[in-house]
């Protein structure tokens, strides 16, 4: 009241936060942080693509199943501790004081979920990366050594810039890489229409159509595969299309895979091979999302579904169509087609163990009959191997990816004309694709913090175009393979890296040269070639799509190393720091005078005490003025 009174005519009586400038300021903020969300992390508003674990929308990291259940249980944790309060300090009777202390409840979260770092006394250290790896660059600046040697470590128990720190791969939006991929053409939501000669198939993603299910819709394992079956004969029957075929291809889920990882993030644990429950028509489908998280499980229920096609599929199918089924059957090689003359077994057996590889084999078989592909699929790692394959000219005339979805609230199916693209791109751009994918991050290779697809479409044409060496990598059998993949990647860290001839030498110019994180340095050479390793195999088999029994080697020496749980990505073959300053114990010397080799690590080491050791100031072990080592030196 006195302020309004104090106001002169001329002073607005609004409140300072409701100004025009401070409320622009406020909406430019909002829409800063909006985009970033929907740029950088899990996008939180799509109702339509809830992960179906607990995921830190930042990093895409998947809570394992301890952090899940402990925050999951958090709001039950506060109703009973504050029912605890309540009864305890404010009814009759009370047994506490009000103001004695709450005791802390101890919650697992994403920071207990990281890999430990063993020193060299074999004790077990579980430190944040960041802390880690700070601590020991301290070290080295005061110990003896060379700061660019020590930076050809990681300094942690991870490679902080692939690895998060509990060892899962680091994860990129794929999806970035497809609409870079499609912003060369207009968007289609449909396929043009067909001439009266032209002849389509329809080939599908079949574990794909089975996880966009709704389970509302079926109660029984048999409700569930008709289903599929129905589905498959809508297709047969639109007349926009005009198919003659439909390829039903599922993936075979392999004991030891180099999808393990991936799997694992998605909710499988290493233990779900075997199938949780029987399978029968008339038996009720358990909770389906928790079903599917098990490859035993998955396994299973493709070939339920498989048999039931080719069992009921026959009577119902238009005259001269037909339904092939790969990878389903219990021969996971088998392939057969099923059309109202029976069901046949065709010859395109194949050993590959991923739909994606596998739909790319049958659309260039079936090019050679169909004039027009239509490949039902929304992953970009099929995307790029029908690009290359394109480019190579072993498709037919058309090809399109049928993506997208109708969701809930909005539906954005659309129609990607891969032939169209091929064109519109360079071919030696179409060719390094595939590695060039693999290199920064798919189902079994990790991404690099910091480089989205969107950044690495933009530098790969430019360094293309500026004629550099990174057109190796399109060769995956070429000795010049991995020079050309280390190429490619410092270039994408921008113009800072053109001074650089390798990773450690970047990793050093940003450590020297600004306050980059452990995270945003490049990985070292060392972990950078088990990453290219990875990123080569995984090319390798998309490039062998066209061979329906490619041989390949094991992937053990190829980035990854196998004990009795499966396989695991091989970190890096050197020591996680250098000997000097690798046992990080030396930071906690407490000694006093350091004179007992029992008592102070740094001693028992042969190091000196350095000035964050936690000695007193009488330390016998310090280090020598530079006078004092001149002294010992003449000596």
């Amino acid at each position: 009241m006195y302020k309004a009174m104090c106001l002169t005519k001329h002073q607005a009586r609004e409140h300072e936060e409701l100004g025009q400038a401070r409320m622009t300021r406020d909406l430019n903020d909002v829409r800063t942080a909006e985009e970033y969300i929907l740029n950088h992390c899990q996008d939180p508003f799509n109702l339509d693509e809830v992960p179906e674990k607990l995921v830190n929308i930042v990093t895409g990291q998947m809570a394992s199943a301890a952090v899940e259940a402990s925050l999951s249980s958090l709001p039950s944790k506060g109703n009973a501790a504050y029912e605890d309060f309540i009864n305890g300090r404010l009814v009759e009777g009370e047994v506490k004081s009000f103001w004695d202390a709450v005791p802390r409840k101890i919650t697992l979260t994403f920071a207990d979920m990281k890999k430990h770092l063993t020193d060299n006394n074999g004790k077990r250290i579980v430190m944040d990366t960041e802390v880690l790896f700070r601590r020991l660059l301290a070290v080295s600046k005061h110990r003896d050594v060379d700061f660019k040697m020590v930076l050809s470590y990681e300094l942690a128990a991870v490679p902080p810039s692939l690895f998060h720190d509990d060892g899962a791969l680091r994860k990129t939006n794929k999806a970035d890489l497809a609409t870079k991929l499609e912003s060369v053409c207009e968007e289609l939501i449909a396929p043009p229409p067909v001439t009266t000669d032209a002849k389509t198939a329809y080939i599908i993603d079949g574990m794909g159509l089975v996880q966009a299910l709704n389970e509302d819709h079926f109660k029984t394992f048999n409700d569930l595969a008709e289903i599929v079956l129905k589905r498959l004969i809508r297709i047969l029957r639109n007349p926009l299309m005009d198919t003659d075929n439909v390829s039903l291809v599922f993936d075979r889920y392999n004991t030891s895979s180099i999808k393990s990882a991936e799997r694992q993030r998605r909710g499988a644990t290493a233990t779900e091979t075997l199938p949780t429950h029987q399978i029968i028509g008339t038996r009720t489908v358990p909770n389906f999302r928790q079903f599917l998280k098990g490859s035993g499980n998955k396994s299973d229920l493709l070939r339920f579904v498989s048999e039931y096609v080719m069992t009921n599929a026959g009577d119902r199918l238009p005259n001269g169509k037909s339904v092939v089924v790969a990878g389903g059957c219990h021969d996971g090689q088998e392939v057969k087609r099923v059309s109202s003359g029976g069901v046949e077994n065709l010859q395109l057996y194949s050993t590959q163990e991923e739909a994606d590889t596998r739909m790319v084999l049958h659309a260039i078989s079936l090019s050679s009959t169909f004039q027009r592909i239509i490949v039902r699929t929304d992953d970009t790692d099929v995307l790029v191997i029908l690009l290359y394959y394109m480019n190579r000219g072993m498709l037919g005339p058309e090809v399109f990816m049928h993506a997208g979805h109708s969701g809930r609230y909005i539906t954005r199916e659309r129609y990607i004309p891969i032939h169209t693209i091929a064109l519109a791109l360079e071919d030696k751009f179409c060719q390094c694709l595939p590695s060039a994918h693999a290199l920064t991050g798919c189902d079994s290779t990790s991404s690099i913090f910091g480089i989205g697809k969107k950044t690495v479409y933009t530098s790969i044409r430019k360094q293309i175009e500026s004629g550099d060496t990174i057109v190796g990598v399109g060769d995956i059998r070429s000795p010049e393979w991995m020079e050309a993949a280390k190429s490619l990647v410092l270039g994408l860290y921008g113009s800072k890296a053109k001074k650089c001839k390798t990773l450690n030498d970047l990793r050093y110019l940003l450590a020297t040269t600004t306050d980059k994180s452990a995270t945003q340095l490049p990985p070292t050479e060392d972990a950078f070639n088990q990453h290219a390793l990875r990123a080569r195999y995984q090319a390798m088999i998309w490039c062998c799509s066209h061979i329906p029994k490619p041989e390949l080697d094991d992937p053990v020496g190829c980035g990854w190393f196998r004990d009795s749980s499966g396989l695991h990505q091989t970190l890096f073959t050197q020591e996680s720091a250098p000997a000097e300053v690798r046992d990080i114990t030396h930071l906690y010397c407490r000694d006093g005078e350091c004179t007992d080799s029992s008592n102070c690590t740094c001693l028992l080491a042969g190091l000196w005490c350095i000035d964050i050791c936690e000695c007193s100031s009488s330390c016998q072990n310090a280090m020598p003025s530079p006078a004092g080592l001149e002294d010992q030196d003449a000596t």
